[in-house]
């Protein structure tokens, strides 16, 4: 007579998706944030290997091509000094993407300190370092921005400074009120209680939860900066000739008989620039539809 052995039970386990895994799979299914990523991605790319992709000197001058008309030789035809308009192009997205990353990471780097700083100390310091804020933010960015590089003169390298310095504030206070929000909750008043540190608290508790809405206002910042370099290089503050910009490409083309009989001079910067804002706001529309806690709850 045989018996038979009882065989353990097991039961199939998964992994509980995390809010992470939750929020990519929300931003890859955003189609326009993937239109963005792609395009950007397209630009950051061709701007990258610009000097495999065009036999010209965006720089030197030929006075035997001056104003053609794009052909097989010049896709987008030449401008005014028989440049390759097509070689300007590619080359000055290194110069317009640059000026945008940089500005946008100095001032994030201001910004989150000062917000940091005033949300979780709060009281006399708090009111100190938003009413520095508050006037900052009083004056119109752009003719502060324009002042201070006209005074500091023109360069990309200045150009940088004045907008990481002077575009901080919004990312100050958005760092601020999440930091106002989090600092009395429970897990925080966990750490207090077992003596860990103010800075500790700070930046290692408090700081990891901000970390989304930051990254939704560098998207934002990004596109802001590049419209704005390309201002200050299209009034003569930015970057300077010989070097290429969109911006300073579009001062060139600004006169009646260029915008009404020449069009591949002003057309492609013009289109570069739209394109790099829209998808730099395209995927920020996307990260703050993924990343908001109650669409991935």
């Amino acid at each position: 007579m045989t018996t038979a052995t009882a065989q353990p039970i097991t039961f199939a386990t998964t992994k509980p998706e995390s809010l992470w895994d939750k929020a990519r799979k929300r931003f890859f299914r955003h189609k326009l944030a993937m239109f963005g990523v792609v395009t950007l991605s397209l630009l950051i790319l061709v701007s990258i290997a610009a000097p495999l992709l065009t036999p010209y000197s965006p720089i030197e001058l030929d006075l035997r091509a001056i104003r053609q008309t794009p052909s097989a030789a010049h896709w987008l035809g030449t401008d005014g000094t028989g440049r390759d308009v097509l070689t300007r192009v590619l080359y000055a997205g290194r110069i317009s993407l640059s000026v945008g990353l940089v500005s946008v990471s100095i001032s994030m780097i201001i910004g989150v300190i000062i917000g940091t700083i005033a949300g979780y100390a709060g009281g006399k310091i708090d009111m100190a370092l938003m009413r520095l804020t508050d006037m900052f933010m009083t004056f119109p960015s752009l003719v502060i921005i324009i002042t201070v590089a006209s005074a500091m003169g023109p360069s990309v390298y200045n150009a940088m400074l004045v907008i990481g310095l002077l575009t901080w504030p919004s990312i100050a206070r958005l760092v601020r009120g999440q930091f106002l929000s989090l600092r009395e909750e429970q897990f925080v008043r966990a750490a207090r209680s077992i003596g860990v540190s103010n800075w500790e608290i700070a930046f290692k508790h408090i700081f990891p939860n901000t970390v989304s809405s930051i990254a939704v206002a560098i998207t934002f910042g990004v596109a802001n900066a590049i419209l704005l370099e390309a201002s200050l290089s299209f009034l003569g503050l930015g970057v300077q000739a010989p070097t290429p910009s969109w911006g300073n490409m579009l001062r060139d083309a600004q006169s009646l008989n260029i915008l009404e009989g020449m069009p591949w001079m002003w057309l492609p910067p013009g289109l570069m620039i739209a394109l790099a804002v829209i998808s730099i706001n395209f995927i920020g529309d996307g990260l703050r539809d993924a990343l908001d806690p109650r669409s991935i709850l």
